[in-house]
């Protein structure tokens, strides 16, 4: 998969250049800079050892064999132009190039002469220059093909999720209304159905962030039986005319096929915001057709959509109407002590050592902090361990550890303005 310099192999089909964000082997996906117009994330069998920063082309229809590593410094720099080779002059003296749309035709060079195909840098002074890829370069869009969305990367079997309703540890009340709500919307016998009532066919989970919102979605998943879909806004959204509602649909399709499942939609107000006259078009389609998802599809076939937000009041008001999101429940971020005591409690489970802290103390001293500050005790504690070559927590990691994260806490919020 190296880049070989000497490639005289003329390939006109196109494909995407795209470089590696960040890498998440847990979830197979790889999160990637695609140029010209934005990000996305792929899963390539040949990019599995892929590393951040790393520059490939990607053919359309590609088999693994076909994915080329190329030079970092291949990667266009910012603002830079890239043309493709359309053809070379019956007496090779001119190369036409297509550059930004336009055909621009520059005299061939003597040495490194161009060959059609090639995508080049196109400098300043409008001479081309360096070779990014003996291949052309899809500058428009990405393939459909090469980028398809593939819903089972997104699915997780319940049995593989490795969180439970006893680690959540916040309010019971919050639970049980949740996991009733997800019982009765995935009851195969459709009593709702048969009592002639409307169905259970969205959830909305609001909240600050590190509240749990994801983590109770995944363990009430887990508790039903039911296949779980961690569905990010990136990975559905695409500017392009169709993409992303084909996505959405896609999505919903796949989900009926192995129900009963769970769609979760984490952060949904970066993907269904308000519309108004300034909205993109693109984000207006989608909240459209995000609401002709909700209101098509058959609940009775066991699917469920659960969202997540923390900003509630940035959604479009149309997706919270009865029959979509109908169902709200509020994470509190601020915790009562009995509920940061649970919490304190579930998070120490498995960890080595914990059995050495004062839980009521802490739950004294945390009010106001959220389920994920809490948490961070346990990380910074076993830091301190870590450190000292120990395989066991401490009382005095524990205590040194709820200091520390009582100050990044600290740190945090001033930087987000809230101290």
């Amino acid at each position: 998969m190296s880049w070989d310099g000497d490639d005289d192999t003329v390939e006109l089909s196109t494909g995407a250049l795209v470089r590696v964000r960040w890498v998440d082997l847990d979830e197979k996906r790889i999160y990637i800079d695609r140029f010209p117009d934005g990000t996305g994330w792929m899963w390539h069998s040949k990019l599995t050892n892929a590393q951040k920063g790393e520059v490939y082309y990607v053919p359309d229809d590609s088999s693994a064999e076909d994915v080329v590593q190329l030079p970092e410094d291949r990667w266009p720099k910012k603002g830079q132009v890239v043309a493709s080779v359309l053809a070379i002059s019956d007496d090779g003296a001119t190369a036409v190039l297509d550059v930004n749309g336009r055909m621009v035709p520059v005299p061939q060079r003597s040495i490194n002469p161009l060959r059609s195909g090639q995508t080049v840098h196109f400098e300043e002074d409008g001479e081309p220059g360096s070779v990014i890829t003996s291949r052309p370069i899809d500058r428009l869009r990405l393939s459909a093909e090469s980028f398809e969305l593939d819903p089972s990367v997104m699915l997780v079997a319940p049995e593989t999720i490795d969180v439970q309703l006893s680690d959540f540890g916040g309010s019971e009340t919050l639970v049980r209304r949740a996991l009733d709500l997800v019982r009765v919307a995935l009851d195969p016998a459709r009593l709702l159905e048969r009592l002639g009532v409307k169905p259970v066919k969205g959830i909305l989970f609001s909240g600050p962030s590190g509240t749990g919102k994801t983590h109770l979605a995944r363990a009430i998943s887990r508790e039903v039986n039911a296949n779980f879909y961690l569905i990010d806004g990136p990975e559905i959204i695409n500017k392009w005319v169709g993409e992303s509602e084909q996505r959405l649909r896609q999505l919903f399709e796949h989900a009926s096929t192995n129900a009963p499942a769970v769609l979760f939609f984490d952060e949904l107000d970066s993907i269904v915001s308000k519309r108004g006259d300034d909205s993109p078009e693109y984000v207006t389609r989608f909240v459209g057709q995000f609401l002709t998802a909700l209101d098509g599809f058959d609940s009775g076939k066991g699917v469920l959509v659960i969202a997540a937000t923390n900003l509630p009041g940035a959604l479009d008001g149309a997706l919270l109407r009865p029959g979509r999101l109908s169902y709200k429940i509020e994470f509190d971020g601020h915790p009562d002590r009995k509920s940061r005591l649970g919490i304190l409690s579930a998070s120490a489970r498995g960890v080595r050592g914990a059995r050495h802290a004062d839980l009521e103390a802490l739950a004294d001293a945390t009010e106001g902090w959220t389920a994920a500050e809490l948490s961070m005790i346990w990380t910074e504690a076993g830091v301190l361990a870590a450190l000292d070559r120990r395989e066991e927590l401490n009382a005095e990691d524990i205590r040194e550890g709820a200091l520390r994260a009582g100050q990044n806490r600290e740190t945090t919020r001033r930087q987000e303005g809230r101290a």
